[in-house]
Order: structure tokens, then C-alpha cells, then sequence
């Protein structure tokens, strides 16, 4: 299933960081007018060698042209990823939906202020005065009032987008609408069926005819099925890639949140269509009024997100990250300075967002800013907690084979303690195997399971679900030596 949630949250945070810095980057860029290329792609090689990503695809575009664009590493066994290799980009597909509205708005046919009953007058959420009140700008916003929190179904992805919509009748919300900014994927998917109803076109159809083709974005879909150089996905465990079927994760419900496919080439035509408003047969892409509604915040929350972009720096520069579990993807761009950058992965883990992803980005900026980047090499990381699991395991292999003598071991100890002892030693895997999922439900939603920590921590989640387990088997074997000592004694 396409959990995307924590992924793009912590990708956001990330996103946001990194395009603080674009502006002055890109600055540089456009005065000097030389990138050291030959530089950059050295540094992306020794990245992908050192790290041990499996493959990733980078582009770079300054005024009209595309000044970079390579693959490193392989899309598939013994194939090697190109710039017209296609990924999953995962929340970057809301830049395109929030472009087709705001299509349908010039178009007439959808009004950014009207509530979205205007046009499905049977849509509703769990309180029905929040249900009138929310429009199609609060969706495009993530100002609806609508969160996860408040989500019984939030895991639950279904065979069409309007399944997924009437979802929503069970969903209570977590704000006043148009009061608070809350990330939450089912508006994009509102969005997608109001396309859907407006057009009278699938919304897959819509965005072939309307948004892909007008920007010559051939290799672009919403189906795995007409992508047939689509990378195999990769998890990752202890630092090795383990391939994953990504492609048979077509969601036809959650496509216009976060469902379609693409290659570095048709994202650097994307990103040259943004930064000139152009379509590729020189026609305007949006009126100006549009493209500015498109990249302005909604400035009395404090929000920085605008519809499918997130903006700083009073609106020069734009970013946006998306996920799947077995793809990343990051787009940016210093509008001032005429210049964007993509990068595409086909490997998704949480040590990838916090580390090697944030790494790369860094020194693709600081070429940009006309600095040399620090080499740094994260393969350490995965290699230290197998080193870690695997003492751990040989610790539990060497408590069980002394658990036969364990009373004898612990005769001289007080028996209330001991009782202590192997309570807690009970309860507290039991807290954390079946708390655990709670605790992050309470907090963020979502289903109290461990099918998301095991995608994007494999090795992590899988090593404390084992230590757990094993921890508490030992307790109960050390609970019944006591009670039979006890009845003995």
C-alpha cells in the first residue's frame, strides 16, 4: 500500500531546510553562468558508490535549458538508470493536481472559493457544518480542517477516487476549517474527483490530455502498467538493498495525491515550464493571477505551503518532496534566478532521508553556490547496527542457553526483586510490540500496526520486534522457574 504519511512529513521538514539556501545558490548560478558539471557528476558517482544507493537520476535546469541531467546505479539488475528511467515521485504529483485545478478554474468550471458541495453535493465529512464550509482552496491548502487524527480510514486505499472521497463521511475534524495547516493526502484525492466530475474525464485521462502532453511529458503516467522503463524499488537493511514490488501498488483511489510515474527528463521540462510559464508550443501554461495564486501561502495561519509547492523566501523559491516506500523524490526552484533542480531515487528508507538523500542535496547546492561540497560516505551506519543486532543477538543466544541455571545463578537475590525483575521483563515488551503502534496512532494517525516502521526501518523495526519477543519469552520462562521454585520451597 502507498504509505506516504511520515514520509512526507519528515521529507517537508527536510524540503523546507534545503530550500532556505536555494535562493543564494542559485544566485551565484545565474551570475556566474558556469556549473563545474564535470565536478557535479564525480561527486553524484562517489555519492551513489558510497552509500550504496541503487540508482538515481538528477537534473539541473538554468534559464531555458537543461544544463544536467545523468542516471547513476542501476533502474533494475544489469540496467542501468538513464534520464528517461521512470520513478514513482509520490506527494509531487499534487503540484500536478493543483495545476489541473487551477486549469478548470480558468476554464470556469471550478471556483477556488466555492465549497466543494457546489460540484458533489453528496460529499460530507463527519460533521456536517464543516462539511458545507470546506472549498476547493482549503483542500489545495491542507486547510480543511481534516487530519489524520481524526481518520478511522486512513490506511484503507480503494479501486476509484470517489470510493476514496466517500470515505471521508467518517472523518471527524481536528480544526475549525481554514483555521490550521494539516497535511492530509484524502484533499489532494477531493481534488482529483472534482477534476474527475467537472472535466467529464477520468482523471488519468485528464492528465495525459491536458497537463502531460501540453508540457511534452510523454513518459509521464498515473498507470505502472504504460511505464515500461520503471525502475525496480528498493528498501533498505543494514545498509544492503533488498528490491521491492512497487509496481503492483497501483492504487487507483490515492493516484491524485500521490500516484504518478515520471523520469528526470520530463521533470526538468516540468520544472522549465514553471519557471517561464510556458507550455512546449510556446503557449501560456496558466494566466499569471493563476500561477500566483498556485505559489501563495495562505498568509493568516502562518503556513508556508501554497497548493502543491511549499514557499520561502516571499515566494522566489519553491521545493516539494514526495515518497512511496521504494521511491523519493525532491524538486526545487530559485524563480528569481531562473533555476531548478530534481532528484529522483528508487530506494526509500528513513536512514536515506536523514542522511544520504540530505547529503546529496547539500552538495549539489553548494556546486550551485560555486563551493566544493564535503565528500561523505554514510555506509558506515548500516554495516555499525548489523554489527549491533547481531551482538544483541548473540547476548539473547547467551542468556537462553543459561536460563536452565538461572534460579541457581539468582538463589541469593530477594524474591520480591526477582518477581520485579521478570514483571518487568514481561511488561515491558509488551508495551512496546503492542503500544508502540498505538502510541504512534494517538499521535499521527493511522492504522496501530507495524507494517510502516517495517517499510521504511526494516532493520530497525524487525531487530526491536525480535529483542522484544525474545526478551519476553525469556521473562516467561524465568516466571514459571519461579512460581515452581515457589511451590517447592
Amino acid at each position: 500500500m502507498l504509505h506516504t504519511r511520515k514520509l512526507t512529513h519528515i521529507l517537508f521538514i527536510l524540503v523546507l531546510i534545503v530550500s532556505l539556501f536555494i535562493p543564494s545558490v542559485s544566485s551565484h548560478a545565474q551570475n556566474d553562468n558556469q556549473l563545474d558539471l564535470q565536478a557535479i557528476d564525480s561527486f553524484l558517482q562517489e555519492q551513489v558508490k558510497a552509500n550504496r544507493i541503487p540508482g538515481m537520476a538528477v537534473a539541473i535546469v538554468q534559464g531555458d535549458e537543461v544544463v544536467f541531467i545523468k542516471g547513476y546505479g542501476e533502474a533494475a539488475p544489469g540496467k542501468p538508470v538513464t534520464p528517461q528511467t521512470q520513478f514513482y515521485i509520490g506527494s509531487v504529483t499534487k503540484g500536478f493536481t493543483a495545476l489541473a485545478v487551477m486549469q478548470l478554474i480558468e476554464q470556469g468550471k471550478l471556483e477556488l472559493d466555492a465549497p466543494v458541495q457546489k460540484y458533489l453535493p453528496w460529499f460530507e465529512v463527519a460533521d456536517p457544518e464543516a462539511s458545507s464550509k470546506i472549498t476547493v482552496r482549503n483542500l489545495l491548502n491542507h486547510t480543511s480542517g481534516l487530519g489524520e487524527r481524526g481518520d478511522p480510514h486512513v490506511d484503507a486505499y480503494t479501486t476509484s477516487i470517489e470510493q476514496e472521497v466517500r470515505l471521508l463521511a467518517d472523518v471527524r475534524p481536528t480544526a475549525p476549517v481554514g483555521s490550521q495547516y494539516q497535511y492530509y493526502n484524502p484533499n489532494y484525492r477531493v481534488l482529483g474527483l472534482l477534476i474527475e466530475q467537472v472535466s467529464g474525464e477520468s482523471y488519468d485521462g485528464y492528465m495525459d490530455k491536458h497537463v502531460f502532453e501540453p508540457l511534452d511529458m510523454f513518459a509521464t503516467t498515473t498507470d505502472p502498467a504504460e511505464a515500461p522503463d520503471l525502475a525496480q524499488g528498493y528498501c533498505r537493511a543494514f545498509g544492503f538493498a533488498l528490491p521491492r514490488s512497487q509496481a503492483s501498488a497501483r492504487i487507483p483511489g490515492a493516484v491524485s495525491s500521490g500516484g504518478i510515474i515520471t523520469s528526470a527528463e520530463d521533470l526538468a521540462r516540468y520544472l522549465l515550464a514553471q519557471l517561464h510559464n510556458r507550455k512546449a508550443d510556446g503557449g501560456q501554461m496558466l494566466a499569471p493571477e493563476s500561477l500566483v495564486a498556485l505559489r501563495t501561502p495562505p498568509e493568516e495561519i502562518g503556513s508556508d505551503e501554497g497548493m502543491g509547492w511549499i514557499v520561502v523566501e516571499n515566494g522566489n523559491t519553491l521545493a516539494f518532496g514526495g515518497a512511496t516506500e521504494y521511491f523519493q523524490s525532491f524538486v526545487a526552484l530559485g524563480l528569481k534566478e531562473e533555476i531548478g533542480l530534481v532528484i529522483l531515487y528508487n530506494q526509500n528508507s528513513l536512514e536515506n532521508m536523514l542522511f544520504e538523500n540530505d547529503s546529496i542535496r547539500n552538495g549539489l547546492l553548494a556546486f550551485m553556490n560555486g563551493k566544493t561540497p564535503q565528500r561523505t560516505s554514510y555506509g558506515w551506519i548500516g554495516w555499525l547496527l548489523l554489527t549491533l543486532a547481531v551482538l544483541d543477538l548473540a547476548n539473547h543466544v547467551r542468556l537462553f542457553w543459561m536460563s536452565p541455571r538461572w534460579m541457581q545463578k539468582t538463589a541469593s537475590q530477594n524474591r520480591a526483586w526477582l518477581w520485579v525483575k521478570v514483571l518487568v521483563g514481561i511488561l515491558v515488551p509488551l508495551a512496546v510490540i503492542f503500544g508502540l503502534p498505538w502510541l504512534v496512532h494517538a499521535t499521527d494517525g493511522g492504522a496501530p500496526n507495524w507494517v510502516e516502521p517495517l517499510e521504511i526501518i526494516p532493520d530497525i523495526a524487525a531487530w526491536l520486534l525480535l529483542g522484544m519477543s525474545l526478551n519476553l519469552i525469556r521473562s516467561l520462562i524465568h516466571a514459571i522457574a519461579l512460581l515452581r521454585n515457589t511451590r517447592k520451597g
